[in-house]
């Protein structure tokens, strides 16, 4: 085969690996050994491609979060005719869908990067920051936008995925769907107030 297609295979392949025995293992745990072994790769492809565990680490872990960023925007565009609370509702079902059927993508994207040094916990601070356009309409859709903090969208974002970090921490991954409707009255709740928050919570409940 051309060498070009092997490279672009391998990588691929040590990407999944790594993503596969971080999940499973945890990242400190987790040895290039592992990862070769998995991959059906050799040390010297992955020293070629890659020269360390974190830099391989980092690359799965973008990769997993582009996935997740993508599968949250095309549910809030699938929903561009519904009013901006719903299209939120949407993309947080999207999100949690996702990660209770993805193990491995949860447990690597939310839990275990979080071990991974500094340089690791700055990327999640940045990828996170990624969900921020889709709260930033809810200052248009506010009654009291201009009066918002700055950080009214980080703020809420952060609030929500410190729920899902301890679910899924707890090893209730798989029953995400279940907090929904909490999710949903923390990211609404700075920009519409608790009354209309937890109308929105209600009526995802009754959804689900």
């Amino acid at each position: 085969m051309p060498r070009a297609y092997l490279v672009r295979s391998q990588r691929e392949r040590l990407l999944e690996a790594m993503l596969r025995v971080a999940a499973a293992k945890g990242y400190e745990a987790t040895t290039v050994t592992d990862v070769i072994e998995v991959a059906g790769v050799s040390r010297e492809a992955f020293e070629e491609m890659f020269g360390d565990k974190p830099t391989c680490f980092l690359e799965a872990y973008d990769a997993v979060f582009d996935v997740l960023v993508a599968h949250v925007t095309a549910a809030f565009e699938s929903a561009a005719s519904e009013p901006w609370p719903e299209r939120i509702a949407a993309g947080l079902d999207a999100l949690v869908g996702l990660l209770a059927t993805e193990a491995d993508i949860a447990r690597l994207s939310m839990v275990e990067v979080t071990a991974a040094g500094d340089d690791a916990r700055a990327r999640y601070r940045a990828a996170l920051a990624r969900f921020t356009p889709f709260l930033e309409e809810g200052r248009e859709y506010s009654n009291q936008g201009e009066e918002l903090p700055a950080d009214t969208a980080r703020f809420a974002i952060g609030g929500a995925t410190s729920m899902i970090f301890d679910e899924i921490r707890a090893g209730r991954g798989p029953e995400l769907q279940r907090i929904l409707p909490d999710l949903v009255f923390a990211v609404l709740m700075p920009y519409l107030g608790p009354e209309e928050a937890e109308s929105e919570m209600r009526r995802v409940t009754r959804g689900t």
